[in-house]
């Protein structure tokens, strides 16, 4: 099975809470539809079109690269500022106002529309029977690939190193090249790892999140540089590699607890690989446990986490004495403006109004099928791991 061959394949439409004004208002609220642009990257472009600052431009979430997606951000109001921008793959349309700048508070969730390809004509009816198990029962909240962009090398978490004051090892592993970055980023990456400490030598090839950060190390002298170098990373990019860590951290205390709550009756736990570890799925759940998991929730740790439930507290515990850290590593020393704080996150979501359509001839790949699917999901939850937990 594959998702995401094209990315007509995997339509994503944020909708919002809040209502955008008619009237104007401090802030210019717009709807952008992207397709094979990482988000960040896309606002820095955006700032430097539009002549503003890039802390200016806030967004209610990020949406994937590999897909066709429509969200919504909003920038400070300006008389010159354009109802509509159309380059390459993106569309900048006006939508209305707002009196503040937009966050993650202000969305409801997201609807997709999604291909599922290569389907074996023999497994169109588990696919359909795995999609009305997800429809009645739910599936677990975990948090998928997309979220771990800064560990997609696979050397490790650049948030870990930060918690643990480990600034150099940081920044290496914000250089630490990977096999899905652009074939320049790849190589500039690449070059920096091989003459590190020798910044001036590559400083000229630096570009976009880069070049600042070259330009403290080639300007500052040894341990010092790197706090500054680290210092000089986007706020967003650097807040992302944290949030990384403690998502990792959550995934691996969900999937301790339905392994620990899993009995007999609630059939085979199915387990599947994802970019930093392994999540497990219930194939099927008692009423007993789906009345559990329709109100758990579990911590996304911080130092300042207070988890009441002694076996959740125990679970926890384990997953982050196994890291080889303490709970009270969870804390960023140094980096002026960057923190984070302990959160809950539900355990288990439940899709709205999930439809999955008759399987058809695939057209790109004969003799297989494909199987439309069309559902909401809350705030947050990633339709990818639906995907996984229908066997994809």
């Amino acid at each position: 099975m594959k998702v995401k061959v094209r990315p007509e394949d995997f339509v994503v439409e944020e909708v919002l809470t809040t209502a955008i004004c008619r009237e104007p208002a401090a802030f210019r609220v717009y709807r952008l539809r992207k397709r094979a642009w990482d988000t960040f990257d896309l606002l820095d472009a955006l700032a430097r079109r539009l002549r503003v600052r890039r802390g200016d431009i806030s967004l209610a979430g990020i949406k994937d690269r590999h897909g066709d997606t429509t969200q919504h951000v909003a920038i400070p109001d300006r008389a010159d500022l354009p109802d509509t921008v159309t380059d390459g793959n993106y569309e900048l349309t006006m939508a209305g106002f707002s009196r503040r700048p937009l966050s993650a508070r202000d969305v409801r969730g997201n609807r997709f529309r999604i291909t599922l390809r290569d389907v074996p004509q023999g497994e169109a009816a588990a696919v359909r029977g795995a999609a009305d198990s997800v429809g009645r029962d739910g599936f677990p909240n975990y948090y998928d690939d997309q979220r771990f962009g800064s560990a997609r090398h696979g050397r490790g978490f650049m948030g870990k190193a930060i918690f643990l004051g480990k600034r150099e090892q940081a920044l290496r592993l914000f250089f630490e090249p990977s096999r899905w970055d652009p074939p320049r980023e790849r190589a500039f990456k690449a070059a920096v790892l091989g003459h590190w400490g020798r910044w001036r030598e590559v400083q000229d090839q630096a570009f976009g999140p880069y070049r600042k950060v070259l330009q403290v190390l080639a300007t500052e002298s040894f341990e010092r540089s790197y706090t500054r170098a680290l210092a000089a990373i986007d706020r967003d990019r650097l807040q992302m590699a944290l949030n990384a860590y403690q998502s990792f951290l959550f995934n691996e205390i969900l999937s301790r607890w339905l392994i620990r709550r899993h009995t007999e009756a609630d059939a085979p736990l199915r387990r599947r690989r994802y970019l930093v570890g392994e999540m497990v799925f219930p194939e099927r759940l008692s009423m007993e446990l789906r009345a559990e998991l329709g109100t758990l929730k579990l911590p996304v740790p911080a130092s300042d986490s207070v988890i009441a439930d002694p076996v959740v507290r125990a679970m926890a515990e384990e997953v982050i004495a196994e890291e080889g850290i303490r709970l009270d590593h969870l804390r960023v020393r140094k980096i002026p403006g960057l923190a984070v704080q302990a959160t809950e996150r539900p355990a288990w979501v439940l899709p709205e109004g999930l439809a999955v359509a008759p399987a058809e001839p695939d057209d790109l790949n004969p003799g297989r099928c494909s199987i439309g699917l069309d559902f909401f999901l809350p705030r947050g939850a990633y339709a990818t791991v639906l995907i996984k937990r229908l066997g994809g």
